[in-house]
């Protein structure tokens, strides 16, 4: 046994340069291959090919090609990253797998490498002139896309998105390298330092929590780093105020629900509605009446909130639905050789309710 350890070894000492190593008895608690995907790897003495196939599969397609090396680097049979659970006597009887590479535009790098290059001297005007502040909105608006994608399930849109939100996330950084104020690295230093404080339960010591624990044992330690950083902030300044309204409000309830400053019951939410309601009815300028009209959705997110609905995605949703029937009723006129102006209020809301039949139906 010592014998074939120490040729295995020989025979990872002098294999060729640009291959990075991986020992199995490390990989294995891992989650997600720690190097990139554009690079040669090869791991070895690896063990449990579904462990290893789901490792992989969150880099490579399923199609992906691997070779199985022995002690002395030749091939002993090859297979696919899907085709591992079938290899499994092959896998642990050989020295190593190996892994080549995806393109270069697989990776993470190469992308940096793109945005830094349209910002570079010699790059893209628009992306040069742009700043942190100038292209805000355009994140934004991608975000929304996103969410509707979300909205719709489209994995394709959802796809794209992302990768739009992402370009985002470099460019701020790039901008940010350029001019000494903080790398992609400290980005994700940060936040991998933050999720890992924030889930002490999983990294530092394990429990067992339900949802609900994990959520108040977030908001105190949120807390924490506030304090550490020597913020002092009341409970509701971490919410943003470029936030849609709905969700800000609903933001708001939940931080003060959690002091306890909130309804016994759900009854006290629909008693609040009725009196906001009428207070809204009794209003007497245009100024309180739109006071009394915020009071109202206030208190409608609130009821959402007990009731475990988020406000902004229930109304996202009607204005999908709105805009559906609306569109059906534009298209039916069109096949009519018409428009919406030339229907009368009862042949669109017929069109309206046959539209609705079909969704319920």
């Amino acid at each position: 046994m010592k014998m074939k350890r120490d040729k295995i070894m020989t025979f990872m000492d002098s294999m060729p340069t640009g291959i990075i190593v991986l020992d199995w008895r490390k990989l294995s608690d891992a989650y997600h291959l720690p190097v990139p995907p554009t690079i040669t790897v090869w791991i070895r003495a690896p063990k449990d090919a579904a462990r290893l196939a789901g490792i992989l599969k969150t880099e490579y397609p399923g199609d992906h090609p691997l070779k199985f090396l022995d002690e002395d680097g030749v091939a002993m049979g090859g297979t696919t990253v899907d085709g591992l659970a079938d290899s499994a006597i092959l896998l642990e009887s050989c020295a190593a797998v190996d892994i080549p590479p995806l393109p270069a535009n697989h990776g993470f790098e190469n992308f940096q490498d793109i945005v830094a290059t349209l910002r570079s001297p010699g790059g893209c005007p628009w992306d040069r002139e742009q700043t942190h502040q100038s292209i805000r909105d355009d994140f934004l608006q991608e975000a929304y896309e996103l969410i509707d994608g979300l909205d719709r399930l489209d994995l394709e849109m959802i796809r794209e998105e992302l990768g739009d939100i992402l370009l985002h996330v470099v460019m701020q950084a790039q901008m940010a390298a350029a001019d000494g104020e903080f790398t992609m690295g400290d980005v994700i230093d940060g936040i991998s330092e933050k999720m890992i404080f924030r889930h002490q339960h999983i990294f530092n010591r394990q429990e067992t929590l339900t949802s609900d624990e994990v959520v108040d044992r977030w908001e105190k330690l949120k807390k924490a780093e506030r304090e550490k950083k020597r913020k002092r902030q009341g409970l509701l300044d971490g919410i943003s105020i470029a936030m849609p309204a709905l969700s800000m409000a609903f933001g708001y309830q939940k931080r003060a629900a959690r002091a306890g400053f909130d309804w016994d019951s759900v009854d006290g939410v629909w008693d609040k509605l009725a009196e906001e309601i009428a207070e809204f009815k009794a209003a007497a300028t245009d100024e309180a009446r739109s006071a009394e009209f915020g009071d109202i959705l206030f208190t409608l997110v609130n009821l959402a909130r007990r009731l475990k609905i988020d406000p902004e995605t229930a109304l996202r949703s009607t204005n999908r639905r709105f805009y559906d029937r609306f569109r059906y009723i534009e298209k039916r006129a069109e096949a009519q050789g018409k428009t919406v102006f030339d229907l009368t209020l009862a042949e669109m809301d017929a069109l309206w309710e046959e539209r609705k039949a079909c969704e319920e139906g």
